[in-house]
């Protein structure tokens, strides 16, 4: 089921850990909608906990939310021309 809270869409679960970063990213004015993706599991992901800036798509930017060997794809919705400062503002509260 889908549905939206303020910028936040929600199609998949959250991981927990990252609920607060989420609703922190839904205030930087630039950022029109975060769509969280799937959660993945995996022995081989990451061994940190954070957030990292993935590359760029066609309608914003994906980014990486690691937790000790799970990850979840995060997609923020944003013009060209804000990117750079999307990240790095991103960067500073992960």
């Amino acid at each position: 089921m889908k549905y939206q809270q303020g910028k936040i869409k929600r199609e998949h679960w959250v991981m927990k850990e990252f609920e607060w970063l989420l609703w922190r990213m839904s205030s930087i004015k630039q950022i029109k909608r975060i769509i969280p993706g799937r959660i993945h599991n995996s022995s081989w992901s990451s061994s940190h906990k954070g957030i990292s800036f993935s590359y760029t798509t066609h309608s914003g930017l994906k980014f990486k939310l690691n937790n000790w060997g799970t990850s979840q794809e995060c997609f923020v919705i944003c013009d060209a021309t804000d990117a750079k400062d999307v990240v790095r503002k991103v960067e500073m509260l992960g």
